[in-house]
C-alpha cells in the first residue's frame, strides 16, 4: 500500500511537470507558414476591443485577439480559418506572428458583425 502512494506521487509530479507550449520556433520561414495556412484579409476592425473580422475564402471568419497586437484594415493574415481555437496566426504587412481565437467561421459579412457585437457583449465592451 505504501508503494502506491509513492507511486502515484511520483506519477502527479511526472505529469504537473510536463506542459505543452505553444509557440513559433525562431527557425519558422513565414514564406513555409504562408504555404501551409490559409490567407485571410482583415476587413473590419473593433479597434477599442481588438476583436476583428477577416474575409477569407471560404466567408468571413470573427477573430478574438489576446490583446498584443491588433491588426490594421486590409492587412493579410495566415493561419487556420476554418478551425476553432486559439492558435498563432502570422500577419504579413506587419511580419509579425502572434495568437489569437477562432470565434467562428463561414460566415457571411451580416453574420460575422452579429458574432462580433455578441463577442463584445459578452466581454463587457
Amino acid at each position: 500500500m505504501k508503494k502506491l502512494y509513492i507511486f502515484t506521487a511520483l506519477l502527479a509530479v511526472f505529469f504537473t511537470a510536463c506542459t505543452k507550449r505553444d509557440y513559433v520556433p525562431v527557425q519558422v520561414n513565414p514564406a513555409d507558414w504562408m504555404r501551409s495556412h490559409d490567407e485571410g484579409i482583415v476587413t473590419y476592425v473593433d479597434y477599442y476591443s481588438g476583436n476583428y473580422i477577416i474575409e477569407t475564402y471560404e466567408g468571413y471568419t470573427v477573430v478574438e485577439t489576446s490583446g498584443d497586437y491588433i491588426p490594421r484594415e486590409t492587412d493579410l493574415e495566415y493561419a487556420y480559418f476554418s478551425s476553432r481555437g486559439v492558435q498563432t496566426i502570422y500577419n504579413r504587412n506587419g511580419n509579425y506572428f502572434k495568437h489569437g481565437r477562432i470565434v467562428e467561421s463561414w460566415l457571411s459579412l451580416s453574420d460575422a458583425f452579429d458574432v462580433l457585437d455578441q463577442l463584445n457583449y459578452n466581454a463587457g465592451y
